[in-house]
């Protein structure tokens, strides 16, 4: 049966009060509090009515009502209906990026999200896929030292500081950089992988003494690059709200965070836009206490990542999506205007 206008403003008092106060709440508040223009009995009247149908809850006979996790559910399907507001006031002064590895810029903006929400912030960083590598190039830092940097197609940047164990002059590396990109650009992660430890050696002729080295290092830079990872900030805020009080359940917040295998899952974007998940929605045993806010960020118009705000059913949905939205946004622009082709 759907609300009516009535219930519906008692359900959004509510919810609203809540998430303030963390405290049930009874008729006799919401008619004190919130302009609904019913009397408390009335009121009393459609509290049980929503609880009947699922929307709230009462966790003591004698006390007020809670929203539950379908309550939630039908007031965030309200706010994502209605919301899209590209004229946010929220503001970012982020725009003095310069260009840097990919992965930095991205967990700067999660510890922004994090620290402007007060809640814990998780990001997934793409996985590199060998044959969308764009171009690769040695960068001699030092007789001994180079930066191994692979640009993919999309124009991400990731980089790795090499060590090696021999001084080698500068003009091996101009060789080298010409020789790779020549064999790997745009190849497959098997031809890339099979011209590396078969070819590589045989082709570098007089300057085979550093093959081995070479070859080692750049296999392990590309395996490590094409590994997803999780970022995490802002893990502290989950002690700031009264569920968290209980050491036990705090524990267990930060055993889920040490979990990547399940944040990757939890990341895995299915929907082009902001994406929550309540309480019992999550398919995690581990996350049934828990929401997730999560929106994806894009490099001209192509998803790259995914960026989430992990905290207990009570929070302020409104002002967290509208958050997420803005920052995602931002960071999808100043990344577009850093890694594009003409990288």
């Amino acid at each position: 049966m759907p609300l009516d206008d009535r219930k519906k403003k008692i359900l959004y008092a509510v919810i609203t009060d809540y998430i303030m106060t963390a405290e049930p709440i009874g008729s006799r508040t919401i008619a004190k509090k919130y302009n609904i223009g019913l009397s408390s009995a009335t009121i009393r009247n459609e509290m049980a009515d929503l609880e009947e149908m699922g929307y709230l809850e009462q966790p003591h006979t004698s006390a007020g009502r809670i929203p539950s996790d379908k309550g939630y559910r039908f007031y965030v399907d309200s706010i994502l209906r209605s919301y899209i507001n590209n004229d946010s006031p929220i503001s970012y002064n982020t725009r003095e990026e310069i260009i840097a590895e990919f992965d930095e810029i991205v967990k700067k903006y999660a510890k922004i999200l994090a620290n402007i929400t007060h809640h814990t912030t998780v990001a997934k960083m793409p996985r590199l896929n060998p044959d969308r590598i764009k171009r690769i190039q040695l960068i001699p830092v030092a007789s001994n030292k180079i930066i191994f940097l692979v640009v993919t197609d999309t124009g991400i940047v990731k980089n790795h500081l090499l060590n090696l164990c021999q001084n080698v002059d500068r003009n091996v590396f101009e060789f080298l950089n010409n020789l790779l990109n020549d064999k790997i650009s745009g190849k497959s992660e098997k031809d890339i992988f099979e011209f590396l430890e078969q070819d590589l050696r045989q082709m570098l002729g007089e300057m085979a003494f550093i093959a081995d080295e070479l070859i080692n290092t750049i296999l392990m830079s590309l395996k490590q690059l094409q590994e997803t990872d999780i970022y995490a900030d802002g893990t502290s805020h989950i002690l700031d709200f009264p569920e968290y009080k209980d050491l036990s359940k705090a524990k267990n917040f930060f055993n889920l965070l040490e979990n990547k295998l399940l944040l990757n899952e939890v990341l895995e974007p299915e929907v082009d836009f902001i994406d929550v998940r309540i309480g019992s929605e999550n398919k995690f045993e581990e996350m049934k206490d828990l929401s997730v806010i999560k929106t994806t960020y894009k490099i001209n118009g192509r998803v790259v990542g995914t960026i989430g705000i992990i905290g207990p059913t009570r929070m302020d949905y409104k002002k967290l999506i509208s958050e997420i939205n803005v920052m995602t946004k931002e960071l999808s622009n100043l990344l577009s205007s850093i890694y594009n082709d003409e990288i």
